[in-house]
């Protein structure tokens, strides 16, 4: 069962970043708009990630995510070997959705961004858009969370500095590209601590609760 649930976590990330650097390389070659290149990023991001988290919800938890999966072990809702699985899943199935993306559009597997993001306000972005998406992982309906966690990322798109990656495993795949949705090596640190703080400070709030309605 772990096999058919790490197949999916794979998948289903290699999807997610395939639509994030696929929609990235295609609206910088269909406009020099910043601002339409950034929408079609946003929705075509916003769709595939309800199609994946819907089509996987009930198999794996559709967690596509290395800071919901350590909040769901921390919570005692998985174990530490499933959640193990789920990691390397994730990272590597994100890495090679980008090698997807990267060869269709450059017939280039690997490269290395060079798109800095740093400072403060990128940080704060990203401790917004991670905490807003675990908060919603862990909060909501299971049968509304493929609505809802894309809603709030196509939202984040725009309402925080950093574009709202709010993903330890997508952030280190985008060091692989070159399309502007990349990031690079030297901004991987600051945006992926900045990611487990907004999950530490939901993991926080969630235990507190759990406290209270005991």
């Amino acid at each position: 069962m772990i096999d058919s649930k790490a197949l999916a976590e794979f998948f289903g990330s290699a999807t997610l970043l395939l639509a994030v650097v696929g929609s990235s390389f295609m609206a910088e070659q269909l406009t020099k708009d910043s601002a339409i290149a950034l929408l079609i990023n946003a929705m075509v991001t916003a769709a595939v990630l309800a199609l994946i988290i819907r089509s996987a919800v009930n198999l794996s938890g559709a967690q596509f995510n290395p800071v919901v999966t350590l909040t769901a072990l921390l919570l005692g809702k998985i174990r530490s070997v499933e959640a193990l699985i789920y990691l390397i899943a994730q990272f590597f199935g994100s890495i090679f959705g980008v090698l997807l993306a990267n060869f269709m559009f450059t017939e280039v597997a690997f490269s290395n961004s060079s798109i800095q993001r740093s400072g403060v306000a990128q940080l704060l972005g990203e401790v917004i858009a991670t905490t807003g998406l675990v908060f919603i992982a862990f909060s909501a309906r299971k049968k509304h969370v493929w609505k809802l966690i894309p809603l709030w990322i196509f939202g984040a798109y725009f309402f925080t500095v950093s574009t709202s990656f709010a993903n330890p495993a997508v952030t280190l795949a985008r060091f692989f590209t070159e399309a502007p949705a990349g990031i690079a090596g030297s901004s991987l640190p600051g945006f992926i601590a900045a990611q487990l703080l907004g999950a530490l400070l939901v993991l926080a709030v969630l235990r507190k609760r759990d406290r209270i309605s005991r």
